[in-house]
């Protein structure tokens, strides 16, 4: 039985465990649970060590000291849902930067393709007018799903017509560019499909979230707003 090659310079080593991730998970959640009671009992020891440092421990401070745990309980929890908030909503923009990025791209390759057919197709008027407003409106962005579905729709629709069109025009088909823009462009409905669907599972995390309790009162007091969505039968 043939041996495993030995690991090379910049190789990474990999180590496979029976132990999945959701078992990962929850000892690292057990573990932390831990740390919180130690580090809790800790404050109330500390804490009743102070109130009684003059010798004098009355019923009043023991009530008090009872009640430190509890409110440091609560602006712990506090804490942890406003920093787990803060990570929806990031993912949420991260989302939303990756498909600026790539509607970006995608509007970068309208000046490009208009170039290299308008002297070949010229009369074709009614795409060279569709492509010539593709090439001449700003890139779609996210601050707007709707306008990014409606650009999305009329990208789809000229690279179709475009794609009809160039069997009439053989010196067109093994164009470099046109080659070059046909690929992206189908490569790029893919992975948008695949960032639409990362981001609307991001936004309604997020949304559901900053609706609930006890996020809702977080969520008025930080002002976490709602995402705009894509509608959905939208492209």
């Amino acid at each position: 039985m043939p041996l495993a090659p030995a690991l090379r310079p910049g190789d990474t080593a990999y180590v496979v465990g029976h132990f999945n991730r959701e078992h990962r998970v929850l000892n690292r959640g057990a573990r932390s649970f831990v740390s919180i009671a130690a580090s809790l009992g800790l404050f109330l020891f500390t804490a009743t060590s102070l109130l009684a440092a003059d010798g004098r421990f009355s019923p009043d401070n023991l009530l008090l000291s009872a009640l430190m745990v509890p409110l440091v309980l609560c602006l712990y929890l506090g804490v942890l849902h406003y920093n787990d908030m803060v990570f929806l909503k990031n993912r949420v923009n991260r989302a939303r930067a990756n498909i600026d990025t790539i509607l970006q791209q995608r509007h970068d390759l309208w000046p490009m393709l208009e170039n290299t057919v308008k002297a070949a197709m010229a009369h074709e008027k009614q795409l060279m007018t569709h492509i010539a407003s593709l090439r001449a409106e700003p890139p779609a962005s996210m601050e707007s799903t709707a306008n990014v579905e409606r650009t999305l729709a009329r990208e789809q629709a000229a690279t179709q017509v475009l794609k009809a069109r160039i069997e009439d025009y053989p010196e067109m088909k093994n164009h470099e560019v046109v080659g070059r823009f046909m690929a992206i462009m189908a490569d790029t409905e893919s992975y948008l499909a695949l960032l639409r669907n990362s981001y609307t599972d991001s936004a309604m995390i997020y949304k559901t979230r900053i609706q609930t309790l006890p996020d809702l009162l977080l969520a008025w007091l930080f002002r976490f707003r709602p995402v705009s969505q894509f509608s959905k039968d939208g492209s």
